[in-house]
Parts: C-alpha cells; structure tokens; sequence
C-alpha cells in the first residue's frame, strides 16, 4: 500500500495533468470518444460476461460511462472513482443532459447511487460514485470484471502500475485507454517542433518533485509487464486528430496547446525564447483555421 507521501504525489501530478479541471474534461470528451480504438467493443462482441461489474478509476466526471452508453456496451454495475469531488459531483448533470432526448433516465438514489434506466424497461444499470485516491484502492479492484483507466496511465508510477496488475485476479479485463505515446505531429511543421515535443515529454516523465511519473514509456512498460506476468495484451491507436475548422476545434486546440506551454514556462531547463516564439505561431496556425496536429495515443486491452 502506498504511504501519504505517494498519494500527495499522486494527487499533485493529477492536478498538473488537469489543470483545467472540469472545463478540459468537458471539452476532450468528444475528442476521447471519436478516439478510442475498437478494442472494447470487440471485447464485448467476444464476450459480454465480463461487462457485468466494471470499475473506471480516475473516472472524472463520467466520460468512460458515457462512451460506453453511446456505443451500446451493457453493464449491470459501474463504480465511478475519482479523487476529485468537484468531478464527481458533475457526473449527474453532465449524464442527465446527454441523455435528453434518448430513451434513456438517470435516476438519483442518493448523491453517490444512481439508476441508469431505459424506458418501458424494469432492469436499471447501477451506478455507484467512491471519491478516493486509487492509489488506496487497490485491494477493492479483484471484486470487479472489468476494470478502466482513462487517460492518465503516464502520469502513474511504474511502482502503482507493477502492484496494480499484481492485485488483478485471473480472468479480468483491463482496459487503459487514451494512454499518451509521446508522439506529438503538426501538419505545419516548425523549427522548434523536435525541441519542444522531447522537452515535454521529458517534463512529463520527470520532475513534479517525485520522479515517480512513467510518461511516454508507459504502454511499453506496462507491455513488457503483462507479458511478463503471461497476460494476453492487445494495442491499438487511439489518437487525437485535431483540426482547426471551426470554433470549437480552434478552442480545443488552444486549450491543448497551452498544456504543453504551461509546464515547459516554468521548467528552468526550457529556452524560454524558443518556447515563446513557438507558441506564437501555433497560435496563429490555429487562429487561421491552417492548424492540424495528430497527438499519438493508444488503447490498451489486457487479459489476465
């Protein structure tokens, strides 16, 4: 189990990550959505079985249950964990309006249960919010068929990472997706691009005073690890193609652009002039509708 000092740590890299808290989390979701790979859906065509009782960790406000809606995986039991209370607190309004219109009711049992319903249907899916670190829940995660993570296995440590697939029985599905591979391509390239994308990815490994975060190597390492532990493990793309057409899209774009410009203006190891420069003409690309960049991710689907 992890001391307080991990969780800290944790809690830190999480808030580095998501600096933009619920309005970066709104906004990527459709980004996520139009993403992910077909691993999970194949998963669900193979085998339905294992959708009955699923756990999404570092869930935010939803999305993960969301995604699932939309793509018509059926679940009996979903259990939403998040360290964020504000996240989770959103979780219902935010359901509640993507589901107007459709077939589909969210009832509210009380401000951690809830009921997703189709109409003219008795049985409901239930939905439980824990608001936790999981970095404390490891030893819940083997009372679950399925377990997820969204978009956050390279700010983890390869510590959590090795306990974590450790605490995982036989027969369990997990599934990390939208896993950042490093690979960042703009379709109007700059000078400065090659220096800019390592520095930040070597940012994003190192120094949030803990060095305990993966970064980029995360899918290779928790490749080799399931390997290693005889797991069957499948990978497939799941990145970011983004656009600048319309105002939306430019929005988004800014707002990811400023992820990579925010922690490199405070990381002393940075020319800042360079960075500066760079930034300029990111955002004048953008702001002209020429701006498209490709941000490598992948989906990850493990067996155990």
């Amino acid at each position: 189990m992890a001391g307080r000092g991990q969780l800290e740590i944790l809690k830190r890299c999480y808030m580095e990550k998501d600096r933009f808290s619920l309005s970066w989390i709104k906004m990527r979701e459709n980004y996520d959505i139009k993403s992910r790979s077909d691993l999970l859906q194949n998963q669900y065509k193979k085998d339905k079985s294992f959708f009955k009782n699923i756990i999404d960790l570092g869930s935010g406000n939803g999305s993960f249950l969301r995604y699932c809606h939309k793509k018509k995986l059926i679940f009996d039991k979903m259990v939403l964990l998040d360290y964020d209370p504000k996240l989770l607190r959103n979780f219902y309004a935010t359901t509640y309006k993507y589901l107007g219109g459709s077939k589909y009711s969210l009832l509210k049992i009380n401000p951690t249960r809830y009921e997703l319903k189709k109409k003219d249907v008795i049985k409901a899916e239930s939905i439980r919010l824990i608001n936790a670190n999981i970095l404390e829940s490891l030893d819940i995660l083997d009372k679950y068929d399925l377990i997820s993570l969204s978009a956050i296995s390279d700010i983890l440590p390869i510590s959590f990472i090795k306990k974590f697939l450790n605490n995982i029985g036989k027969n369990k599905i997990i599934y990390l997706s939208i896993c950042f591979d490093g690979d960042i391509k703009w379709h109007i390239k700059h000078r400065y691009d090659k220096y800019i994308i390592s520095m930040f990815n070597r940012n994003q490994e190192a120094d949030k005073g803990s060095g305990y975060a993966i970064g980029s190597k995360s899918i290779k390492l928790i490749k080799e690890y399931c390997i290693k532990n005889k797991y069957t493990v499948a990978i497939k793309d799941s990145s970011w193609r983004l656009n600048s057409y319309n105002d939306e899209n430019k929005k988004f774009q800014r707002m990811y652009l400023d992820t990579i410009y925010r922690p490199l203006k405070n990381d002393n190891t940075t020319d800042k002039d360079m960075l500066l420069e760079w930034k300029k003409v990111k955002l004048k690309e953008i702001m002209a509708g020429k701006s498209k960049v490709t941000v490598g991710h992948k989906d990850i689907l493990i067996e155990t």
